[in-house]
C-alpha cells in the first residue's frame, strides 16, 4: 500500500467541524496545507462539542473498561440514578462492540489503552494552550485544576491505585483533607468527606464558542468552511473525490473527523473502526445561586459540574444507543434532581437541557490513521468523552501522519489496524 507523504502546500478536505475537525483544520493550516471543511451545520452545532463539559481531562488515562466492569456495569444497570444507560432494544446490535469493550479491560489491552491516552494526556494541555496562543484566543482556557469526589470511604480506598499511578505517569494530584474539600468546593453537600484534586486538568471558557472562535480565526488564515452534507469519498489515481449535495470535489487527501458518522464513511471505504454512540446529558444554569470556581468530578456517579460562561453546567452519564432515539427526559429530570443534593443551594430554574452523542470506541482512545484501503484517506475519530481534552495533540499527530514525519512507536498506537 502506499504510504508516501501528503506534500506542504497540498488540498485537504476535512469532513466534520466539531472540535476534532476544526482543531485538524488549524493545525494543516498552520502546517502549509490548504484545508477545506465541510460538515452539514455550522462549527460547533452538531455531535458534543456543541455543550460538553468543558474539561481538558490530561489525567483521565484509563480507558473506561477497567478490570471488574462488568460486575460493576450489572450494578449500574440496577440503578436508575447510576450513569450508565443501555435501552433494552438497542443492547443486542451492539453486543460486539460491547464485547471488545470488555476486552478492554483484561491484561495487555488495558494496559496498551492506558499507554496510548497517557501519551495523548501527556501533551494535551501544552497543545491545547499553544493552539489557543496562536490564535490569540489564551484566555479561553485556564488550567485550574480539578476536585474529584467520592460518595464513599470504600469508593475513595479503592481509587487509590489508580491515582498512585497517575503520579507515576507523571500527572500529578494530592489527597484533599475535608477542610481542603469546604475551601475548594464551598458550595457541596458537606456529607462529602473524601476527594482528590487531579493538578493536570483544565476548564475552557465555553466549548461551543471555542470552536467557533477557533473556526472563524482559521478562515481568516485561508481555510473554508462548507456548510455541505458530503455523501462519498472515492479515491481516484493520486486524487480523492467527495461528493456533496452541491456537486463532486477534488483534492489530494481527506481527514474524516465526522465524529460518530465517521462509521459510515470508514465502512464505504471498505474501512472497519467499531464506533458507538455515547450518548451524554446535561443542564447548563445561567443564575445557580451558587458560586463554583473549579471543575468537579463526582467519580461514583458519573457526574462532572464546570463553571462556564453560560452558566454552571452539570451533567455526565453515559447512554448506548441509537443516536437517532429522542432524548430521554426522565435521565434530565434526574440529573436535575440529583444536582441539586449535590448542591443543596442550588437554583435550577431557566435550566436548559441538552443531550449529545460521543463517538465512542470499545477501548475508549481514537483512530488517527491512514486508511486501510484508500492512502489519501486519514482518520481522525473515536475520541469518545476526551474530544476537547486530545484534540490539539491528536491534530498534530496527523499532521505529522500525512507529513510522514511521525514516529513509528506512536502512529501504531492510534493506527485503524489494531481492529484488523
Amino acid at each position: 500500500m502506499l504510504t508516501s507523504n501528503v506534500p506542504l502546500g497540498s488540498s485537504i478536505a476535512v469532513i466534520g467541524a466539531g472540535i476534532v475537525g476544526i482543531t485538524s483544520a488549524c493545525v494543516l493550516s498552520q502546517k502549509g496545507f490548504h484545508v477545506s471543511v465541510y460538515d452539514t451545520s455550522d462549527p460547533g452545532v452538531a455531535g458534543a462539542s456543541k455543550a460538553n463539559a468543558g474539561h481538558i481531562g490530561s489525567s483521565d488515562i484509563f480507558p473506561l473498561s477497567s478490570p471488574g466492569i462488568q460486575w460493576k456495569a450489572l450494578k449500574m444497570l440496577m440503578d436508575s440514578d447510576a450513569p450508565l444507560k443501555i435501552p433494552f432494544k438497542d443492547f443486542w446490535s451492539q453486543t460486539s462492540w460491547f464485547w471488545k469493550f470488555l476486552l478492554t479491560s483484561h491484561g495487555h489491552r488495558f494496559k496498551s489503552a492506558t499507554d496510548a491516552i497517557s501519551f495523548l494526556g501527556k501533551h494535551s494541555l501544552k497543545d491545547t494552550k499553544a493552539l489557543l496562543e496562536f490564535y490569540n484566543l489564551g484566555e479561553m482556557m485556564n488550567h485550574s485544576g480539578c476536585v474529584f469526589i467520592y460518595d464513599t470511604k470504600k469508593s475513595f480506598t479503592s481509587s487509590k491505585n489508580s491515582w498512585n499511578e497517575k503520579n507515576e505517569r507523571g500527572f500529578s494530584s494530592e489527597l484533599l483533607n475535608q477542610d481542603s474539600i469546604a475551601s475548594l468546593t464551598p458550595s457541596i453537600n458537606d456529607k462529602f468527606k473524601h476527594a482528590y484534586l487531579s493538578h493536570e486538568w483544565g476548564m475552557v471558557r465555553e466549548p461551543f464558542e471555542l470552536v467557533q472562535s477557533l473556526s472563524d480565526a482559521v478562515q481568516k488564515s485561508g481555510a473554508n468552511f462548507y456548510k455541505n452534507k458530503v455523501s462519498s469519498v472515492s479515491e481516484n489515481l493520486n486524487s480523492v473525490w467527495i461528493d456533496t449535495e452541491e456537486g463532486s470535489y477534488k483534492y489530494d487527501a481527506v481527514i474524516i473527523a465526522a465524529g460518530v458518522d465517521s462509521i459510515t464513511f470508514a465502512k464505504s471505504l471498505g474501512d472497519f473502526i467499531p464506533i458507538t454512540a455515547e450518548r451524554g446529558y446535561n443542564l447548563t444554569i445561567p443564575s445557580p445561586n451558587i458560586q463554583i470556581d473549579l471543575p468537579i468530578v463526582f467519580a461514583d456517579r458519573g457526574i462532572v459540574a464546570t463553571p462556564l460562561s453560560s452558566g454552571l453546567r452539570i451533567g455526565g452519564w453515559a447512554e448506548y444507543c441509537n443516536p437517532n432515539r429522542p432524548p430521554n427526559q426522565a435521565y434530565f429530570d434526574s440529573i436535575a434532581r440529583i444536582s441539586q443534593e449535590l448542591f443543596p443551594g442550588l437554583n435550577i430554574d431557566e435550566a436548559n437541557f441538552w443531550m449529545g452523542s460521543r463517538p465512542s470506541l470499545p477501548d475508549s482512545f481514537p483512530v488517527i490513521s491512514r486508511s486501510r484501503k484508500s492512502p489519501r484517506v486519514f482518520y481522525n475519530c473515536g475520541h469518545g468523552h476526551y474530544g476537547l481534552t486530545h484534540a490539539a495533540t491528536s491534530a498534530k499527530l496527523l499532521c505529522n501522519l500525512l507529513s510522514n514525519e511521525y514516529n513509528l512507536s506512536e502512529c501504531s498506537l492510534f493506527s485503524i489496524n489494531r481492529f484488523s
